[in-house]
């Protein structure tokens, strides 16, 4: 009598080389995804530079951060499936290159990721162009860096949308 478990198929589609192979395909698929995406929603927060939708460019930058930080997850844990949402922990270890943490980087990405969390968005109303403009730049800057260290192909990389 032979039944199949599980746990006996996971064994079995581990070894299998072609199954390692259509895996690292799906996770470069999903990881390229990812940065489209990322693309996509900064293009997004280009076209919402104004002052009077600084929040709503402030949600898409957010959006295309994260992004950007699952098409890294992607990669650096080798899997297909990145979590939801990501802890101050989770981007620590991201964004550190060499084990030294970028901390102006992952403040900023938090910072970022609090302003398009606040119900209240009063305080954006005194923005200016120069400001917004100002910080799309980082983000773009941000997302450029992250985007090299994802390194896929050039042409499905995150492209600057200032350049």
């Amino acid at each position: 009598m032979n039944h199949s478990t599980s746990i006996d198929k996971a064994r079995d589609s581990r070894n299998n080389p072609l199954k390692i192979q259509e895996r690292s395909l799906a996770q470069a698929k999903g990881m390229i995804k990812m940065q489209h995406l990322a693309q996509i929603h900064m293009n997004s927060a280009a076209r919402m530079m104004h002052p009077t939708s600084a929040h709503v460019c402030i949600l898409f930058s957010d959006r295309a951060l994260e992004y950007m930080l699952k098409a890294l997850y992607m990669k650096k844990n080798k899997c297909m499936f990145p979590p939801p949402s990501f802890t101050l922990q989770d981007i620590f270890e991201l964004t550190a290159q060499d084990t030294v943490p970028d901390l102006d980087r992952i403040l900023f990405i938090c910072t970022i990721h609090f302003l398009a969390g606040c119900n209240d968005i009063s305080f954006l109303q005194n923005v200016t162009p120069s400001q917004l403009q100002k910080l799309l730049n980082q983000v773009d800057d941000v997302l450029l860096h992250l985007s090299a260290r994802v390194g896929s192909h050039p042409s499905e990389s995150y492209r600057s949308i200032f350049h």
